[in-house]
């Protein structure tokens, strides 16, 4: 009895560790999504800046509010990858190294597969014609196949299917009173 006693603490022990440890990871990576979205602003505000010098009264006009950014995250060929933008500016997606900002080097991927992008503040999906279609998957149940130029609009844990490659999207508000 004392020794089933032993193990069921050790394995409550254990649980209580491994539990510990996935919540830590989950905040450093929501952490790290949060730094990135603070650097791309506060580089925008300085192009801005630098465009824009001064108002008459001196003063700087910073954006104001929340603004909308995307978490992206893959995992390809056993390698994790994870990108933040700013969907203001359009995300283009597929097989050109030059114009994608994201790039997938696959034959089942078109040039110019599809982009993300933003229209009053509400974050969309769309196919750009490309060959084989861009699906979607929301929960469990739900699956969307776009062509020929049709949209959808993104919400968080959607996740994008284009080839071989699943992408994993969140959708957050970045404080701009950080900066």
């Amino acid at each position: 009895m004392e020794i089933l006693v032993i193990i069921l603490m050790v394995l409550i022990s254990a649980a209580v560790i491994v539990f510990g440890v996935i919540s830590h990871m989950k905040k450093t990576e929501r952490e790290k999504y949060y730094v990135a979205a603070e650097n791309i602003l506060r580089e925008d505000f300085l192009n801005y800046s630098l465009k824009n010098p001064l108002n008459n009264d001196g003063a700087l006009q910073p954006p104001k509010g929340q603004k909308t950014m995307i978490y992206i995250k893959s995992k390809s060929g056993g390698k994790k990858v994870q990108f933040v933008f700013d969907p203001e500016k359009r995300i283009m997606i597929g097989r050109d190294k030059f114009n994608s900002n994201i790039y997938i080097n696959e034959a089942f991927v078109s040039q110019q597969h599809c982009c993300i992008f933003s229209v009053d503040d509400e974050i969309y999906l769309q196919d750009l014609n490309s060959e084989n279609g861009t699906k979607l998957n929301r929960g469990l149940l739900k699956r969307y196949t776009l062509f020929d130029g049709q949209c959808i609009r993104l919400r968080s844990n959607d996740s994008i299917i284009i080839g071989f490659n699943k992408f994993k999207i969140t959708l957050f508000y970045f404080d701009m009173a950080l900066m």
